[in-house]
């Protein structure tokens, strides 16, 4: 457990190395973006490490790590001593604040470090090729990275974030076994305290009390990575024989198809907790509705997890960018450029760490500007909408062009964008991944109808519902075009009652912008998350990413990911506002109140179920030595090739090329390469 406190003290002191910078780029938020120093600080080492070894300026070395924190500590003294003042009363006033992220951070850290030490082997799914990306990325001396498994060839695909897990390991001299696991816990307690941070800043904005968003605040970071979606009661009833055979069969999840009396109170299968990422049956590939718990459980340090924590300072950013002073644009550009550098950095690394984060995210900073420059055009010298135009261009191209030596050498195997014939999504499977979110969702967004959704012309009325359907009428008109067999009306019933809902949140957004001294802006923005969650669900069952599955999978995988994060926050907020504007005087009201309340806790209860019962069985029930060697059951199972691994490791340097058998997905051919 020394590497654990080694990660752990390194990571404290990059974020106490970035606390002045973020003191200055969060200015806006009530905690400064003091959670998301340690991510942050990680991100730009890494980057400017990157594009020096690019550059071929710097190696790829420990000793180039060092003297970028050092010239990163510098500027962040710099920043300091210009700004000292308000820096030190920050601390003064918010060492609270300080002292429950960082206690946070540490729990999270540490507690899932021991959950994983219960089951660290780098072995199925998707571990080993995420293993091999950080031991190709250990190995390059100047990037891009060289493919692990293809020699003479760059490696294509996504990994800047297994690039940031690679250089911490290289600055700790943690061997990549070990790594591996402890990139998980810092990915989880980062994820944790960040998620924490958006909800409190949100809480504080809206005028709730300081321990009421540190409530709440926990309340995100519970949603985002601690619940499961509602199979796990499924789950029970399963394993207890409960239901019959035309239930489970109408369910149609694979695996709940006939009735099964189990032995125990819980699910007892092995592997039974798969299931909850397979709730949409297939449709000719595993249909994949991960979230981060499962995730986690799973083990597998893949992009989509990597980037919880920047996606989670994406939002941040976008926060920060609403809750500004000053309109935004040229003016705004040349007032804040480092500001503007660092958020162009980070929300431009999305790109890097997991390309189908950058759009979403974009899109939510871009209308988070867009509402900003909208309540802050009276400010304006020209046209409010002009300088919001300048201001979001510029962030467009500047995300893609300062990470330009990573997009020339990727050869994207993304085919385009088409139709989804297959399927619908079902409202029972619909409602089994989002219904605790849902609930509360649809309850914030009914709470805000008495003064955000005022009578509406025709026209306005109109003009929003042909918005909305505008993706619908080009879905139909493609799958015409082509001869496509699915029914277009049927689909647009299907999808129905969710642009219904859009609709309702676009003319509450709309009608808030217009009197927000008096609602607050926070309702806004947690609008507009919910709204973007609910359009990417939409999205899935009209279109589809063409890749090397020609299917949705990974349409679908890699957006409902977006969505959890998404949903986890509105949902935290939303308590929060219902709980402090819902008033019941009458015997009605009260009434429903407490039906209300009743529903919430049933539904929390469902969710929870899921990580408790999945805990003891991948775990063992805690049974067996813990350790985080990812590659000890490797030299338990194969002393002699294991002894052989380690000298390859111990004793050749660089990237020669080493020939081995190469053989299907999924298995253990290129395990040489993989572990070197």
């Amino acid at each position: 457990m020394v590497d654990l406190f080694i990660w752990w003290l390194l990571v404290l002191i990059l974020g106490i190395v970035a606390l002045p910078l973020t003191s200055v780029l969060f200015k806006n938020l009530p905690d400064r973006g003091y959670a998301f120093g340690k991510a942050l600080s990680i991100l730009l080492i890494s980057f400017f490490l990157w594009l020096a070894s690019w550059a071929h300026i710097l190696p790829n070395s420990r000793w180039a790590i060092v003297l970028i924190i050092f010239l990163f500590a510098l500027v962040s003294a710099y920043v300091f001593i210009r700004n000292r003042h308000q820096i030190i009363g920050f601390i003064k006033e918010n060492r609270a604040i300080i002292i429950a992220t960082e206690a946070l951070f540490l729990l999270s850290f540490v507690l899932y470090a021991v959950l994983r030490s219960y089951n660290p082997e780098i072995l199925h799914t998707e571990k080993p090729m995420d293993f091999a990306f950080i031991n190709a990325i250990l190995r390059t001396e100047h990037f891009p990275t060289h493919d692990p498994w293809f020699s003479g060839f760059n490696l294509n695909n996504y990994h800047f974030g297994h690039m940031m897990m690679a250089t911490l390991s290289k600055l700790a001299g943690t061997s990549s076994g070990i790594t591996f696991n402890l990139s998980l816990s810092l990915i989880f307690g980062l994820a944790s305290i960040c998620a924490f941070s958006v909800v409190y800043n949100l809480v504080r904005l809206a005028r709730g009390s300081y321990r009421t968003a540190i409530g709440f605040g926990l309340l995100g970071a519970g949603f985002l990575l601690i619940i499961g979606n509602l199979e796990g009661i499924l789950e029970l009833f399963y394993a207890r024989g409960l239901g019959s055979e035309g239930f489970w069969s109408w369910l149609g999840i694979n695996g709940l198809d006939s009735p099964y009396q189990g032995d125990s109170w819980y699910p007892s299968q092995y592997w039974w907790w798969w299931r909850a990422s397979r709730v949409i049956p297939p449709a000719g590939i595993d249909t994949i509705a991960e979230f981060p718990f499962f995730s986690f459980l799973l083990g597998d340090l893949h992009a989509h997890l990597l980037s919880l924590p920047f996606t989670l300072m994406a939002l941040a950013f976008s926060l920060n960018i609403l809750t500004s002073r000053e309109p935004v644009g040229i003016t705004w550009l040349k007032k804040h450029p480092f500001q503007f550098l660092v958020m162009v950095i980070g929300l431009g690394a999305l790109g890097f760490i997991h390309s189908w984060d950058l759009p979403t995210y974009m899109f939510i900073f871009i209308g988070a500007a867009f509402m900003q420059a909208y309540l802050r055009r009276e400010q304006s010298r020209a046209r409010w909408w002009w300088g919001w135009l300048a201001f979001s261009l510029i962030t467009v191209a500047g995300v893609f062009l300062i990470y330009i030596p990573y997009y020339i050498n990727l050869d994207s195997p993304v085919g385009g964008i088409v139709p989804w014939e297959g399927p619908d999504t079902r409202a029972i499977h619909y409602l089994i991944i989002w219904g605790l979110f849902l609930f509360i969702g649809v309850s914030f967004v009914l709470s805000q109808i008495r003064s955000g959704l005022r009578p509406v012309s025709w026209s306005k009325a109109a003009l929003i519902a042909l918005i909305l359907l505008v993706p619908w009428i080009i879905w139909a008109i493609a799958v015409v075009a082509i001869g496509g067999e699915v029914s277009v009306w049927g689909r647009l019933g299907n999808i129905a009652p969710l642009l219904f809902l859009l609709a309702i949140i676009l003319l509450i957004i709309w009608n808030k912008l217009k009197q927000v001294e008096v609602t607050g802006i926070t309702t806004l923005v947690v609008l507009l998350f919910f709204f973007t969650g609910l359009l990417l669900t939409v999205g899935c069952e009209l279109f589809y990413v063409v890749d090397i599955f020609n299917s949705r999978m990974n349409t679908l995988f890699r957006l409902y990911y977006q969505v959890w994060t998404l949903f986890a926050v509105c949902s935290a907020f939303g308590l929060f506002y219902i709980s402090h504007h819902w008033r019941a005087s009458d015997r009605a009201g009260i009434l429903a109140k407490v039906n209300w309340s009743i529903i919430l806790i049933f539904l929390l209860v469902c969710a929870l179920i899921y990580p408790i019962a999945a805990i003891p069985s991948r775990t063992n029930s805690f049974q067996g030595s813990p350790t985080l060697d990812g590659l000890s059951f490797f030299e338990q199972r194969s002393p002699a090739e294991a002894e052989a691994i380690e000298w390859l490791n111990d004793n050749v340097k660089g990237i020669p090329v080493i020939v081995e058998a190469a053989g299907n997905d999924y298995t253990e051919y290129g395990r040489v390469s993989q572990y070197t």
